[in-house]
């Protein structure tokens, strides 16, 4: 037993520098680790640092363009701010595009862009940073190899804007968006005044309430979901339909053709964008949509064109064309309307697709309207000065059957947002710039096709006069003549300056993009052209033919001033104020920026490419 005792205690004193030795390389390994864990941290946070500052210079957030050599020298600046202190080109910046990805929606991806062809798709920056680090301080580097330690960060900052390209109410005709209104709702009479629509106009819908009485996380889930579901949200988040604003939308639930559609038809969410819940939209605008929306429905459906009436009487701007022009005894204008693409409300931010093309696109509605323009001309001063001039020798009567049928298409007028910068320190503005082409619009004579759009070609023939000399059969003057209209449209580059990003009491101002003649139609030209006194009937012959020859300036000079006079106040005092207000522009193109948000800096660490 001795013995074993005193093998047991030399085999204890031969192990125990084994042993110590043994302990001392696990402590050290153990306190290596937690070093190289602190090193990893450090880098981690280098390289968050850096992402989070190169992303300031990525398409999305750097005004006109992307620039990789502004995200290097940020995030270096940035990385050696907090510590970095090994080589430039330890760093590794990229540019790209962070977002959803296609499988798991739920989880980011990072999509590498190359630097220079594709930098105006990005919105974001990935960094990563390597670093060859000695496994043991303390242990002799020959018997470890040294291990490398990898990060990468990839940082995202973009702002998303709210467009619209539906106009002012400031100009409408009073009346005429209540008459669609009661129109598609099947409600005579229905009409909205002008203290109603600045209410529309002033009434904000704010998307976090929207959400959450529509049950949805997202405005991109709101738009596959069905319209009619849409509109009882907007009518609860204004509080329900006892309220004005909340019974108007209720009564939109019923317009024609709104219970085929979905929110896409009122609302356009590009580029993985996501819109902020402190974000708002004017009423105005979404009611817009939906009336035109409702309207195309209508023209597909057996209802055809919808027809909206004005006269003398209940038209204050055709009043004041009566009351100014003496050769006027009364005008009747009978809008019919088709609509090819409503206005949609669009959120989206400054950057390209895959393809090159700017994802955030408002595009203005393409209307078509066919106005017809009955007038009656002043049977004293007309006949009068006709009498005067034929001494008396051909009894005349003023006829009332002019009629001048107009049909104007206008479309295609388009904004896109091309830059945005981010708001940086302590500012709390954004500048964003927009390249706008104004409408395209087509004016002629005749009418409308509401199954296809097209344009059957009318003439313009004016009967003005019922000419009867003693013995002679009676003629009509019949003046004819080709209707010439034009309005320049050009395409310009704009930007809005100082953005607010948070509004006063969630009240955000409107900023304006308007190009072309938009609103006061400069440039409108009217004309009547090659002017014929017999519209080519060869009517005017003989003894009638020869009196009438002192009359033929008169009649010209008459039928040109009242169709000139007539047709340019329809179009730019009735038809352009309406299509502006339904988001189309005679020869121009309008925009709104109704809001504006910055998302607050997405980063990813360690992110799979």
């Amino acid at each position: 037993m001795t013995i074993n005792r005193r093998a047991q205690r030399g085999v204890l004193i031969a192990l125990t520098p084994i042993l110590l030795t043994l302990i001392f390389v696990l402590l050290t390994l153990i306190l290596d680790g937690s070093r190289l864990l602190s090193v990893q941290s450090s880098m981690q946070a280098q390289v968050n640092a850096a992402a989070t500052a190169a992303a300031d210079a990525a398409q999305s957030c750097n005004g006109p363009t992307g620039d990789i050599d502004e995200m290097r020298a940020r995030a270096l600046a940035a990385a050696r701010a907090v510590g970095f202190n090994g080589n430039d080109d330890d760093l590794l910046v990229s540019a790209g595009l962070l977002g959803p990805r296609v499988d798991d929606p739920q989880s980011l991806r990072f999509l590498p862009k190359d630097p220079v062809s594709e930098i105006r798709q990005t919105n974001s920056a990935l960094v990563s940073y390597t670093r060859s680090e000695p496994l043991s301080r303390l242990l002799p580097q020959s018997l470890f190899d040294p291990v490398q330690l990898s990060v990468n960060a990839a940082a995202r900052k973009e702002v998303v804007a709210t467009l619209s390209a539906v106009g002012s109410t400031a100009e409408v005709e009073g009346g005429l968006l209540g008459g669609l209104i009661g129109d598609l709702t099947g409600v005579p009479g229905y009409s909205l005044d002008a203290t109603s629509l600045q209410s529309l106009e002033s009434t904000l819908v704010g998307v976090g309430d929207l959400l959450d009485n529509a049950g949805v996380a997202d405005l991109a889930d709101l738009v596959d979901e069905p319209l009619i579901d849409v509109l009882e949200a907007v009518r609860d988040s204004l509080g329900g339909a006892a309220t004005p604003a909340g019974g108007l939308i209720d009564d939109l639930t019923a317009a024609v053709g709104v219970s085929g559609l979905n929110g896409s038809a009122v609302f356009d969410v590009v580029g993985d964008a996501t819109v902020s819940g402190d974000s708002s939209f004017p009423l105005y605008d979404l009611v817009t949509s939906v009336v035109l929306n409702s309207v195309r429905a209508a023209n597909q459906s057996a209802m055809g064109l919808l027809s909206l009436q004005l006269d003398t009487t209940d038209s204050t701007v055709i009043s004041s064309l009566v009351s100014t022009l003496d050769l006027l005894g009364d005008v009747d204008v009978t809008l019919d309307i088709i609509v090819d693409e409503p206005p949609r409300i669009v959120f989206g931010p400054a950057r390209q697709d895959e393809n090159g093309e700017w994802l955030t696109k408002v595009r203005s509605a393409d209307i078509s309207i066919q106005a017809g323009v009955d007038v009656t001309l002043a049977t004293s001063v007309v006949g009068d000065l006709v009498g005067a001039l034929s001494l008396g020798l051909i009894n005349v009567t003023v006829l009332d059957s002019i009629s001048i049928p107009l049909a104007i298409q206008v479309g295609g007028g388009e904004a896109e947002l091309i830059a945005a910068d981010c708001a940086r320190g302590n500012s709390n503005t954004v500048n964003m710039d927009f390249a706008t082409q104004s409408s395209v619009v087509e004016i002629d004579t005749g009418t409308i096709d509401s199954s296809t759009g097209a344009v059957a070609p009318g003439s313009l023939e004016l009967d003005i006069l019922r000419l009867k000399a003693p013995l002679l059969p009676a003629v009509i003057a019949c003046v004819s003549g080709d209707l010439g209209v034009a309005l320049p449209a050009q395409e310009m580059f704009q930007d809005i300056q100082s953005y607010s990003l948070h509004c006063p009491e969630g009240e955000c101002s409107e900023a304006t993009v308007s190009e072309g003649s938009t609103g006061d139609l400069q440039g409108l030209s009217v004309s009547l052209n090659n002017i014929a006194l017999d519209c080519n009937q060869g009517g005017l012959t003989g003894l009638l033919g020869g009196l009438l020859t002192p009359l033929t300036g008169i009649l010209e000079g008459v039928a040109e001033t009242v169709v000139e006079e007539v047709t340019g106040t329809v179009l730019g005092e009735v038809v352009s104020p309406l299509l502006s207000s339904l988001g189309a522009d005679l020869g121009g193109v309008s925009v709104k920026v109704i809001g504006a948000s910055q998302q607050r800096t997405q980063l990813i660490e360690n992110v799979q490419l």
